[in-house]
């Protein structure tokens, strides 16, 4: 337990010490978003490493240029850091809390790699990231939207907010499923001990909006909580992955 928690420790402490000359790098020094999401990538796996946490992906990708929104769970910190490590290669754009911007260099940082800011009590402003995301779907670009709004802390998923359906819905555009299982059982959140483990990431299906109105977001945001529920269930009772993720044929609206 001793050498866990003293793992834990020293992933934690070297990831937020490290973070402001990783945001440096990516805002000032990296020629493209790739080369600064790349950046970002090896910071976050310097974490799991250091944590002795693995990632396996599996599951049908949607493919680049067919705008979607990617729905997604997270329960503990180790879930973002394989986020940034496994799957930022299978999103344009995505969604984070605004907490992140008290570090260094965090926001010339973000907007370099497509990350946005959502300020939570901020009406206004949330509203307005719902219509740019909207017309980033609409352009044909992939966006991840936590559905839950924030880390849960716990072995499950906790209730969806309305914000993804919200956009897949004025967007005209699928959602695609995507849960997140292990970093409860690796680092839970709140805690320090660090068990080794491995985090499994699991793409459903897309699930089309069309027919879909505004009025219809809260009980399509009730469907897709059940169904990252299941997904969520299948994943804890099995830890068997095919060779690795494949381009969904199956994209459609």
């Amino acid at each position: 337990m001793a050498i866990e928690i003293k793992r834990g420790l020293a992933a934690c402490a070297q990831w937020i010490l490290g973070l402001p000359l990783a945001n440096a790098r990516v805002a000032y020094l990296a020629e493209s978003k790739q080369e600064g999401r790349a950046i970002m990538s090896r910071h976050c796996q310097r974490f799991l490493n250091t944590c002795h946490i693995s990632v396996e992906i599996d599951g049908p990708l949607p493919p680049p240029g067919r705008g979607c929104v990617l729905c997604y769970n997270e329960s503990s910190f180790p879930d973002l850091m394989a986020f940034m490590v496994a799957f930022l290669d299978h999103v344009d754009r995505a969604a984070a809390a605004d907490l992140y911007k008290f570090f260094p260099f965090a926001r010339a940082a973000f907007a370099r790699i497509d990350f946005e800011l959502v300020q939570r009590g901020n009406r206004a402003a949330t509203d307005a990231l719902i219509d740019k995301m909207v017309q980033r779907i609409r352009g044909g670009e992939r966006v991840a939207w936590g559905g839950e709004g924030r880390l849960s802390g716990i072995d499950g998923i906790r209730r969806f907010k309305i914000g993804a359906s919200l956009i897949a819905i004025r967007a005209g555009a699928p959602v695609i499923p995507v849960v997140f299982h292990g970093g409860h059982h690796t680092l839970p959140l709140g805690a320090i001990r660090a068990r080794p483990g491995t985090i499994r990431i699991r793409i459903g299906n897309p699930i089309p909006t069309s027919g879909l109105t505004e009025d219809d977001a809260r009980a399509f945001a009730d469907k897709l909580q059940d169904t990252l529920s299941e997904m969520y269930s299948t994943a804890a009772k099995s830890g068997v992955v095919s060779a690795g993720p494949k381009v969904s044929p199956e994209f459609n609206n």
